[in-house]
């Protein structure tokens, strides 16, 4: 019995999609094409598959092949696994290819064959053979479905497939060439010489490097000559020039305009015969997206790949942050704020803030309900067992939400939490920095498809062939390191080593030098698909504004024409008016005058309100101004009313031990220590509550402090705090001090506003007398000069409360009597870094206190009357800006540093010259 051959599919085999879908026309232009098929190596793969019924190849080879490379603990690798597994893997795997698919697949490599090789290339050979017998026949993918198709007889098969190729385009592997010479033995019986005939002059037309009509001026010159042996040079003509611009950007305003031209000056010329030869690059395809939208001009086969945040894995990256302590605040910031918390992004974004401002004391939004709560309590744990991590990070993908819009992040969320809890099992210890790399996140294409029109100016990318001819070419991006790009490396054999292989073992393996030539003859492709000219555009910076050299082919260019001794001189930069005229097609802009900018003129703003108004309870009452309030008003008062609108900048910093972070440190320590109705401290364990009390101020307010990279920091701020504590103890011993209260709020009135402030400390002295105390973490020098001069207002301000209000919250009957018979209140700096007190009224028994000072005139005098002065301007509506002179008044008059210019950016951009207004505010 005869079996009947199974019919035949024709398979025209090409490099790239692009290749492919001008192939297509051309097969199409012959007439009927039943049984047709066009594709790359992939596309060819998927149908033999089909067509032969090949199974799937089983799964798991990237687990087989991380566990076996594990496994060989003296191989090359095995260094670099323990620190990148990620890319360790990905060579390893690539070079592994690469050795196999040199090797016919029915020849096994011969590890005595390798004795000739040099010391390096032989190891890793010698390890990569031990990588495949360790294996134990499982091969990667690309590898395994060849070896199953080349086992499958053609009689299983529903259809048989001819491959028609070029030698070379696409260049193959061994095992590539076997499988393509199995399927058309299969296929022979059933081929036509005509069919392949067809195929093959299809094929001959996308091969050729040079056109079948060449051009007979310079563009002819440059795609008949370029990269080959050099004839005479030609005369340069018209049909190609190189222009040199100043980026991306610009060359893609370039490009629009020179293809509007061409269009407005050949009538005859459509916008599908000028084609633009772009590199792989996201931001030449987003810069020309915007520029030929602009100018009205529709693009055909523009890959615009917008890439999307991986919210998932990046939520699950920032969660393994938080459990191991201490935790960043930025990392816990960014899991408040992923759109996959059950809460609101804009809850997430205040808790986030809050983070960021220091405030670790979180509360979950109502609205999240126990989900919220639950959430924050994972955030705010740790771990320190495997298991322990698994059941957080299980628990943290189950409260996950986001709606229906985050659908797909939540379940990358999942699927990630998930290999994470796998790479947990078994384990003994928790390798934080393994799991963070397990889930690295990515950016996630958008999927968008090219839009290929026939009516849109043609767009072709540098590393794939052209799919349809033109007539006019512009080439973007001609500088260094394209046109063609150069060659990568391989971390496993270099070219010396590939060298290697090829003299002592035969191996057909690919030199760079050999990639490169193909590369070139890719370029010299792409060139010969233009009909009439060609313009290459090269930019002179890059995308981080470096300047960088043309194209190296631009030296293989230049010695084919006449003229200019340099490469370089033959670049027509439009930024030089004498080149710029040479420059064919450059749409330039109608010369006008020209108009100096706008001046920007800051006079003081008058609204017609009471700026003091702005903030009101909601019975409509004015809310209370701080102390610091309204030293912001007296330094700026643009500052203190973005402050009063809530509009400062609010930025994401990593943590670090600044100025305000150490004071609030310093500030919990002592209220720890000093504490209502206790006695003081010891001298004989001060110093240890001191350092207890601190580590539970950072591990509340600054757990990054715990870190070791902090130790020098944190060991520096314990001294300091030691000693400050043990002169404030003695102080307070020599004074007769009782703490009647720390952190207390009190209220007032003054200059007929309410006020309020948090008093550091209040104490009791002997005769009824007060004392209130403000604890500064810096040094008496400055604070002393600001009293002298009389600028100091905070102190007072607290006087002034006791004297005017009282406590806050009236609860605390016997300490608001106490308060409200003082004798006679006092005020007193208390400066930690140098241990001296600053105080504006004598008291008895200070003369025993080393390093306390009493200041006998008005400290706040001067201070009192200028802010008075900002209260009638802002009650009248009126916004006096900042002179250019104020800071050096504060510093050098008032003897205060004006932090507050510093708030935003606005208050200098609004600051007023004084020869404008006439000299300072």
């Amino acid at each position: 019995m005869v079996t009947e051959a199974p019919p035949v599919l024709t398979f025209l085999l090409v490099p790239d999609a692009s290749a492919a879908r001008r192939v297509r026309r051309l097969v199409a232009a012959r007439g009927p094409c039943s049984g047709w098929l066009v594709g790359s190596w992939g596309g060819l793969i998927d149908a033999v598959q089909r067509a032969y019924l090949a199974p799937v190849p089983a799964p798991g080879w990237p687990d087989a092949l991380q566990e076996v490379l594990a496994a060989l603990p003296d191989a090359f690798w095995a260094r670099s696994l323990e620190v990148a597994p990620i890319e360790t893997t990905q060579a390893v795997e690539a070079a592994l290819v690469q050795l196999y698919g040199a090797y016919a697949p029915a020849r096994a490599p011969d590890v005595a064959t390798l004795a000739g090789l040099p010391e390096r290339p032989r190891r890793h050979v010698r390890d990569l053979l031990r990588l495949a017998e360790s294996l134990k026949g499982r091969l990667p993918e690309g590898l395994a479905v060849i070896r199953d198709l080349l086992a499958i007889d053609v009689s299983h098969a529903l259809h048989a497939v001819r491959v028609h190729r070029i030698d070379g385009v696409p260049s193959l592997t061994r095992w590539q060439e076997a499988l393509v010479e199995k399927l058309n033995r299969d296929a022979e019986s059933s081929v036509t010489a005509e069919s392949d005939h067809t195929a093959m002059e299809i094929l001959e037309i996308l091969s050729r490097e040079s056109p079948a009509e060449v051009h007979p001026g310079a563009l002819g010159v440059i795609q008949s000559q370029l990269f080959a042996a050099r004839g005479v040079p030609a005369p340069p003509d018209a049909s190609v020039q190189w222009v040199g611009v100043r980026d991306f950007l610009q060359e893609a305003e370039v490009a629009a305009g020179m293809v509007q031209r061409m269009l407005a000056e050949h009538l005859d010329l459509r916008p599908a015969e000028i084609g633009l030869l772009v590199p792989d690059s996201f931001e030449y395809a987003v810069a020309l997206q915007d520029a030929f939208r602009l100018a009205g001009l529709p693009l055909s086969g523009l890959q615009v790949e917008h890439w999307r945040r991986d919210l998932g894995r990046e939520v699950v990256f920032h969660f393994l942050y938080c459990r191991q302590r201490p935790a960043p605040a930025m990392a816990l910031a960014v899991c408040l704020a992923s759109p996959l918390m059950p809460w609101s992004r804009e809850d997430g974004g205040r808790l986030a803030q809050s983070v960021m401002d220091g405030d670790y004391g979180l509360r979950a939004p109502a609205a999240a309900g126990v989900a919220g709560q639950q959430m924050l309590d994972l955030l705010r744990g740790d771990d320190s067992v495997p298991s322990g991590l698994a059941n957080a990070l299980r628990a943290f993908a189950a409260l996950l939400d986001g709606g229906e819009r985050f659908a797909a992040h939540r379940l990358q969320a999942r699927d990630t939490v998930e290999r994470l809890c796998e790479f947990l099992k078994g384990s003994i210890d928790i390798d934080w920095s393994a799991l963070r790399r397990a889930a690295q996140p990515r950016f996630v294409p958008s999927g968008e498809v090219p839009d290929f029109n026939q009516e849109g100016v043609t767009v072709w990318r540098e590393s794939q062939e052209t799919w349809r001819p033109v007539r006019r070419l512009l080439v973007l991006g001609f500088a260094q390191g394209r046109y063609p790009a150069a060659p990568g490396s391989s971390p496993v054999f270099s070219a010396d080593d590939v060298q290697a292989l090829r003299d002592q073992l035969g191996l057909p393996i690919p030199t760079p030098g050999d990639e490169l030539a193909r590369r070139r003859g890719r370029l010299r492709r792409q060139l010969g698909a233009a009909a009439e000219s060609v313009a290459f555009l090269v930019p002179r910076r890059d995308f981080a504004g470096k300047p960088q050299s043309p194209s190296d082919s631009l030296v293989f260019m230049h010695p084919l024409f006449t003229g200019p001794e340099s490469a370089q001189e033959r670049v027509l930069d439009i930024e030089a008016a004498e080149l710029r005229d040479g420059v064919s097609y450059l749409a330039l802009a109608e010369p006008a005058a020209p108009e100096p900018p706008r001046p920007l003129t800051a006079d003081d703003p008058r609204f017609d309100r009471d700026l003091l108004q702005i903030r009101t309870t909601r019975e409509g009452e004015q809310k209370p101004e701080s102390p610091s309030s309204l030293e912001t008003l007296m330094v700026s008062r643009l500052a203190w009313l973005l402050r009063r609108l809530g509009a400062e900048p609010r930025g994401w910093a990593p943590e670090g031990p600044d100025v305000r972070l150490l004071g609030t440190l310093a500030h919990e320590v002592f209220e720890y220590l000093f504490r209502p109705g206790m006695d003081l401290p010891e001298l004989t364990d001060l110093e240890a509550r001191t350092l207890g009390f601190l580590d539970v101020a950072i591990r509340e307010r600054a757990p990054f402090l715990m870190a070791p990279q902090w130790q020098v920091e944190r060991r520096h701020l314990a001294v300091g705090m030691a000693r400050a504590a043990l002169a404030w103890r003695n102080a307070l011993d020599k004074l007769g001090a009782e703490v009647l209260a720390g952190e207390a709020w009190l209220q007032g009135t003054w200059a007929g506003i309410p006020i309020h402030g948090q008093a550091d400390l209040i104490l009791g002295l002997p005769g009824d007398r007060l004392l209130v105390v403000d604890y500064k973490r810096s040094k008496s020098a400055k604070r002393r000069e600001q009293m002298e001069k009389g600028y100091d207002s905070q102190a007072n301000l607290y006087r002034t409360m006791l004297q005017t209000g009282g406590l806050k919250n009236d609860d605390q009957g016997p300490l608001a009597e106490r308060l409200r018979r003082g004798a006679a209140i006092g005020t007193v700096y208390y400066m930690m870094n140098d241990q001296t007190g600053l105080a504006d009224t004598a008291l008895p028994g200070t003369g025993g206190i080393p390093d306390w000072q009493t200041l006998d005139n008005d400290v706040s005098g001067a201070a009192m009357a200028l802010i008075r002065q900002r209260l009638d301007e802002v009650r009248a509506g009126l916004l006096v800006l900042n002179r250019e002179s104020d800071a050096e008044f504060f510093q050098k008059e008032a003897g205060i540093t004006p932090y507050a210019l510093e708030n935003s950016p606005l208050v200098k951009l609004f600051t007023v010259t004084d020869e404008d207004a006439g000299g300072a505010a």
